[in-house]
């Protein structure tokens, strides 16, 4: 399904930029209220679970909820490092349904067409070692695919869109880098971005029909293009969360 989009021209563009003004601010005030709900995670509960998790463990697939107390207790956790985790992980999840409707909104207010969301697989996960390193996985994967696109946008209003996300993407993926006890950073002080094909390669096994949506290898040929490639990884995000965060953080 093609995309369409508006013809980039300066009246067009302050029109967008006051419209996404206007998304952004409901996103912040809804940000605002999920944050204020899930506020108190301390860095007892990271270290606590950090302590707990041990070694990594494999990808894992689709598992029924009904397993979900033996996989649980193959882990060791406490109890307080679950509800600590629970706070941040609900954090992340709500974040990505967030970033999930502010690019939807964004493409159409700016007149382009939204991409479908995708049929994904194998995103529900069997314990919570191979959540967490999933996770960490994903988040860093979003933080160098912004890092990829960004230099390409031409618009200023979706560069500013694409510049909060990637902080936010950032904020997650230090979180776990530190949970997992790795680098806050593995490139050091500079990050660097991913190219198209690595992502591409990286999300293909979890998605299983694209629905009619555009070919994500396909050329970012211009900011339709890009925000609905982005749009892509959040839809992956959000649905990882949102499969795996009730389960293991009841």
């Amino acid at each position: 399904m093609p995309d369409q989009f508006i013809p980039d021209d300066k009246r067009k563009d302050e029109n967008f930029s006051d419209q996404l003004a206007e998304i952004a601010r409901s996103s912040t005030s809804r940000r605002l209220f999920l944050r204020r709900s899930a506020l108190g995670v301390a860095m007892a509960g990271p270290v606590t679970l950090l302590a707990a998790c041990g070694s990594t463990s494999g990808s894992g697939g689709s598992t029924p909820a009904a397993s979900t107390p033996t996989a649980t207790a193959k882990t060791g956790l406490a109890l307080p490092a679950l509800m600590d985790s629970k706070a941040a992980f609900t954090e992340i999840m709500n974040d990505e349904n967030a970033h999930v409707t502010f690019l939807h909104d964004a493409l159409t207010k700016a007149g382009a067409t939204p991409r479908p969301k995708p049929t994904f697989k194998g995103l529900q996960q069997s314990d919570i070692n191979s959540f967490a390193n999933l996770s960490q996985t994903f988040e860093n994967v979003g933080v160098g695919a912004y890092l990829m696109a960004a230099p390409a946008i031409k618009t200023n209003a979706y560069l500013a869109a694409a510049g909060s996300i990637l902080t936010i993407e950032a904020r997650h993926a230090g979180f776990l880098d530190v949970l997992l006890n790795k680098p806050i950073s593995a490139n050091g002080a500079f990050d660097k971005p991913l190219s198209q094909a690595d992502i591409v390669s990286g999300v293909s096994p979890f998605i299983s029909s694209l629905n009619g949506g555009p070919d994500p290898s396909a050329p970012l040929k211009n900011d339709a293009d890009i925000l609905n490639f982005a749009l892509l990884l959040e839809y992956l995000e959000a649905e990882f969360y949102n499969l795996n965060v009730p389960m293991f953080f009841k």
